[in-house]
């Protein structure tokens, strides 16, 4: 260095190159810096010259591995201590940010430190000169973030892709894709080779590989889909399949779509299929429809048989009313001529043939109900004073109540009107009553309680007794016609038959609980 040139000088000179540059001291003390370094670190002279280094340039806290103060004081004191610069390696280092006190904003430097002497060789001051390489290290970054962000989406890709790949594979549907006007195939799943085993599709035209669709609606459909780009979806519709087990072939039925494949120019060049068979769905149904007209035909077949019934009844009821009277008249007549009194044999038969009258003529009378509950019944009646009709049937029944050592109990109150006809709650009690003491169980007398009251929007009507009770099996059939258990009491078995039926035509339904040697509940539930 020029020794007639004096510091002053010198450190003016440096100032204006174009060059980023600054001066320290062999203490580290700012000489000066150039407008250029000045302006890379967005710094002014007055707030840099005479003040130590590194407490104008510290550390930024929130970048410790950049180690920025320690690498730069480490080539200073290298210089220092051998006289010779000293190229630093890449920095980075951090400058404060004015418009922002205790921020930094980012800085990358290519830094070389460079000693000056006077002419005695005594180090007279440092020169350290950086190229701010920020822009480009950032740019590098950039292009490695992207680089990685790239290889993150191709790596995404393709495990969507084979996500697509094994849900196609694995679908329970058949899934192909044809190209080009002859509908070569270009992609088959296996559900769909499953449904023509033995053949080779991929590769090939579609009637080339499966020559028996040809013609077919299917085909016609996939040509127009290729022609016009418009997709179509079709139900349930037939098309004859060869399954393995079979030597001919079957329907089989497949709801499908038929959908266009585009270029980047937006040209069609394939389409899609995708096709679920519903051959088990379409026969379940053809199978219901089946049932529903046998089930209809059975429905006839029982109206008939009820018509049937209803003139059986009709003429047991009426045609057999003459008969039967005549034979009343009969055994009347017989008795007449017998002397009097009649020899006790006699009186024995006579007494005999007047009950079996009797019996029937009971028979036809109850037939004459019974055919009267098939006949059109209105629902709609006045309501009945519950207590009036159970009083009635207590006198009737008070003979049978009175020979058994019978008790009936009742609680109406909870119900005191039913709005049903009386003559058919008179029926309903009558039956129920009067079996409860009759079936009584030879061991005890029978203990019947009646309770009524209102339950979910029903009349709930309950007769309960200690009497013979019933089998399970004797339960499933109790209601039928003429049907009866014990023969040792009178009966005709059309009292429960008549109990249903009442309630029955009214909406109701009637239920039976009982155990062999304990008893019965009998339940009555009708609309209220």
């Amino acid at each position: 260095m020029d020794s007639g040139v004096s510091l002053a000088q010198q450190l003016q000179a440096l100032e204006t190159v174009p060059d980023s540059y600054i001066v320290v001291s062999p203490e580290l003390i700012i000489l000066t810096a150039s407008n250029a370094y000045l302006l890379n670190t967005l710094k002014r002279r007055e707030e840099l010259v005479g003040r130590y280094l590194f407490d104008a340039f510290p550390d930024n806290p929130a970048a410790p591995e950049a180690n920025a103060v320690r690498n730069w004081r480490a080539s200073l004191e290298r210089v220092i201590a051998t006289g010779q610069p000293h190229q630093m390696a890449l920095q980075h280092y951090d400058v404060l940010d004015p418009d922002r006190p205790g921020h930094f904003v980012e800085r990358h430097w290519k830094p070389l430190n460079t000693p000056v002497f006077d002419a005695q060789g005594k180090l007279r001051y440092i020169i350290h000169s950086s190229v701010n390489v920020t822009e480009e290290v950032l740019s590098r970054r950039a292009l490695r973030v992207s680089q990685h962000r790239e290889h993150d989406a191709l790596a995404e890709a393709e495990r969507e892709r084979l996500r697509l790949s094994h849900l196609v594979m694995q679908a329970p549907a058949a899934i192909c894709l044809h190209h080009g006007p002859e509908l070569v195939y270009e992609f088959v799943n296996p559900y769909y080779q499953q449904l023509f085993p033995g053949q080779e599709l991929v590769g090939k035209p579609m009637l080339d590989a499966v020559p028996e669709l040809r013609d077919s609606f299917m085909w016609h459909q996939l040509q127009e889909v290729y022609r016009t780009g418009r997709s179509r979806q079709e139900h349930e519709v037939c098309i004859p399949l060869t399954r393995p087990a079979q030597a001919e072939p079957a329907d089989a039925y497949f709801n499908y779509t038929f959908q266009a494949r585009y270029t980047e120019h937006q040209q069609v060049d394939g389409v899609y299929v995708f096709a679920f068979e519903v051959t088990e769905q379409v026969r379940a149904r053809q199978q219901v429809l089946a049932l529903n007209q046998e089930l209809n035909q059975a429905n006839q077949q029982l109206t008939r048989v009820n018509d049937d019934l209803d003139g059986f009844v009709y003429m047991a009821a009426h045609d057999l009313r003459g008969p039967i009277n005549n034979l009343e008249g009969l055994v009347q007549a017989l008795s007449e001529t017998l002397p009097d009194p009649p020899p006790a044999e006699a009186r024995m038969l006579l007494n005999m043939m007047q009950d079996a009258v009797l019996r029937f003529q009971r028979t036809l009378v109850q037939l004459s109900d019974v055919l009267q509950l098939h006949q059109a019944h209105d629902p709609v009646a006045p309501p009945v004073e519950l207590a009036t009709i159970v009083d009635d049937l207590r006198q009737d029944l008070l003979p049978a109540l009175q020979q058994t050592g019978g008790v009936l109990e009742v609680d109406a109150d909870a119900c005191p009107q039913v709005a049903m006809p009386a003559k058919s709650l008179r029926s309903l009690l009558y039956n129920l009553l009067s079996n409860a003491i009759k079936y009584r169980h030879p061991d005890r007398p029978p203990h019947v309680r009646m309770n009524c009251g209102t339950q979910h929007g029903f009349w709930h009507l309950t007769v309960q007794d200690n009497g013979l009770g019933l089998t399970a099996t004797q339960q499933a059939s109790l209601f039928a016609l003429f049907r009866r258990f014990h023969n040792h009491v009178e009966g005709s078995g059309l009292g429960l038959y008549t109990v249903k039926k009442i309630v029955e035509n009214l909406g109701g339904r009637v239920e039976v609980h009982s155990e062999l040697g304990v008893g019965s509940t009998f339940s009555v539930y009708i609309p209220s």
